[in-house]
């Protein structure tokens, strides 16, 4: 005979809900920084390592997965209707993006995830380092 506690159904779909809707305000609070900065990368990964507990790699490989679908849309729309954007540099880029960032995401299979973190953690750095000292 088992001696683990069953948990009834209502209250595992309860809790389940409740964790769903904490999830779905994180992100709320993660969009309003998106759409003030442009970037998502750079908040959703330290939220996904030190609020949901996941590896760098399985943060980094679920922020992709995010970016993959087109909920970014939204975020665009107010710089579009500003015409703050830049198609050709996107369209190129983006095609810069897709093929260097596969590579880059293989290789990253193969590091230690420590290296991962700390090659994530000083690019962040780096740039808001050059960011806040900029004129």
């Amino acid at each position: 005979m088992s001696t683990r506690m069953r948990v009834p159904i209502s209250l595992w779909r309860l809790a389940m809900k409740f964790f769903a809707t904490g999830i779905i305000l994180t992100g709320l609070f993660v969009g309003v920084f998106v759409g003030i900065v442009g970037t998502g990368g750079a908040f959703i990964i330290p939220m996904l390592v030190y609020l949901f507990k996941l590896t760098q790699l399985k943060a980094q490989g679920t922020a992709l997965l995010i970016s993959a679908s087109p909920i970014w849309i939204f975020p665009f729309v107010p710089y579009w209707q500003a015409e703050q954007y830049d198609l050709k540099v996107a369209v190129l880029l983006g095609i810069g993006i897709a093929f260097g960032g596969y590579f880059g995401a293989v290789l990253a299979q193969h590091l230690p995830q420590e290296y991962v973190r700390k090659a994530f953690a000083f690019v962040l750095i780096s740039l808001a380092i050059k960011m806040f000292l900029q004129r």
